[in-house]
């Protein structure tokens, strides 16, 4: 299970992409995922992204990242540049589920939920 903390608040339709990688070379790794980040943030609709590590399992890391839309996502991935820089760094991720929608947003003493655009939901 994969939990995160956002530095602010996602509007209604904030998406959220969560890239799960195993990883024997820490800095290599690291490297590739800034690069990959750096790319993306030049992209419209972009709000932030994270490389996260798990304590627990130490060859786990997480690239977060968080846009406006899924729409944004999309292009952004679809750009020529992202197709480049960010595809190849993309094919060692884990073959898992990695794009998530906010439904319900909690912060001390407010909780908001959201409804799903996603279809079927």
């Amino acid at each position: 299970m994969l939990c995160l903390t956002w530095g602010m608040r996602t509007e209604p339709g904030g998406f959220q992409s969560l890239w799960a990688f195993d990883v024997d070379n820490h800095a290599a790794f690291t490297e590739a995922a800034a690069g990959a980040l750096t790319v993306l943030s030049e992209l419209p609709g972009f709000a932030e992204g994270h490389v996260l590590h798990n304590v627990d399992e130490h060859p786990r890391y997480v690239v977060a990242t968080r846009w406006v839309d899924v729409g944004s996502f999309r292009r952004a991935l679809s750009s020529p540049r992202a197709k480049l820089e960010v595809w190849p760094f993309l094919a060692a991720m884990r073959d898992e589920p990695s794009a998530f929608e906010t439904l319900v947003y909690a912060i001390p003493g407010t909780v908001e939920a959201f409804p799903s655009s996603a279809t079927g939901a």
